[in-house]
């Protein structure tokens, strides 16, 4: 490439097109910008469609809030939702959870409450309420009436749904192989189907972007950090809400579909599915009823966690052009990620 600078209607290239640079691309089309979202995949087909999606605050620890980006996630979150019109599979029934003895539930809840979230404690009555399949609940449980599921695959395609319909473009099956800089400066992006110049590049591709980084210098420490989602056939809806315990982690992604979360070992390099024996037992034995459920599909990801863990959002001040948008959970902190990185581009 010339040392010249880009084309006037150069766009900015969203490299990545999981949930991350989905809500980038809405963002940036919203105010007016020319985007082009690169993938080489389909939309929310990577990390993004193995995500539990569980938007709220009943599984962190109080303090993970602390910070503008978490501070803000929710409220953008919700904000976003208002701006788009295709269904993401939204459930908002709340989040029951509770930890490994009473005293520590309550600790937990009232951590959160000290820091301004909106969470009770409840009763094992009107846990059971709430969650009527649950064959038993401890006395002392934590709800958070807020928390929701959302389809993390519908919700990136929603996003990028706007972004098309605010002028994005969208071009999946297209491969990055590095970017490209002169003087200093990202110029665009080499793919496998040709040059495409940028007024600018957002690295949103997860664990892909320190590879591509490097490619002009820049280096990022990042890693994958593996985690399971399971996904069971029910024959009807075993969970109303979001449901956290010390044994599993559930939530029902539609009527006929339970998702579970799962950690995954040190080590572990076999079939996912043998990290659903577990679970499945859980499931059976903590709801009336589910004899019939059955493991569905396993998937291990590698979620893309910043070494330090606090996400790498914005531009990168060594090689001018080049944005990051690398953080993890994706699906809450997506909304303000989004308007963050929109708001580190001159409005037009």
């Amino acid at each position: 490439m010339s040392d010249t600078p880009a084309p006037a209607n150069a766009p900015i290239i969203v490299i990545g097109a999981g949930v991350i640079g989905a809500s980038i691309a809405h963002h940036l089309a919203r105010a007016g910008h020319d985007v082009v979202v690169l993938d080489s995949g389909t939309p929310g087909a990577g990390v993004t469609a193995a995500s539990f999606a569980w938007v709220g605050i009943a599984k962190s620890p109080a303090d993970a809030y602390a910070g503008s980006l978490r501070e803000r996630a929710r409220s953008e979150f919700d904000r976003v939702l208002a701006e788009i019109t295709a269904p993401i599979g939204l459930r908002r029934f709340g989040a029951v959870t509770w930890e490994e003895s009473d005293e520590r539930t309550r600790a937990f809840v009232s951590d959160h409450q000290a820091a301004g979230h909106r969470m009770e404690l409840i009763t094992a009555h009107e846990a059971l309420n709430r969650e009527p399949s649950l064959r038993e609940v401890p006395d002392v449980v934590a709800y958070a009436p807020d928390d929701v599921g959302v389809d993390p695959v519908a919700f990136t395609r929603a996003l990028l749904q706007s972004a098309q319909a605010h002028g994005a473009e969208v071009r999946t099956g297209t491969t990055v192989l590095r970017l490209l800089h002169d003087d200093g400066r990202v110029r665009g992006v080499a793919t496998d189907r040709g040059v495409i110049e940028a007024k600018s590049v957002v690295l949103a591709a997860g664990t892909a972007s320190a590879g591509l980084a490097a490619s002009v210098g820049v280096d990022i420490d990042i890693v994958g950090s593996p985690c399971c989602l399971l996904r069971f056939s029910t024959p009807r809806p075993l969970v109303r809400g979001i449901l956290s315990t010390p044994e599993l982690e559930v939530r029902q992604l539609d009527d006929a579909t339970l998702l579970a979360a799962e950690d995954v070992p040190v080590g572990f390099s076999g079939d996912p599915s043998e990290l659903a024996v577990a679970t499945l037992a859980a499931i059976r034995s903590s709801f009336v009823d589910a004899d019939d459920v059955r493991l569905g599909h396993a998937v291990i990801a590698d979620r893309p966690i910043p070494a330090n863990g606090q996400p790498l959002v914005g531009p990168v001040s060594a090689m001018p052009g080049l944005h990051l948008a690398i953080a993890h959970p994706g699906v809450i902190l997506s909304a303000e990620i989004g308007r963050q990185i929109a708001a580190g581009h001159a409005p037009l």
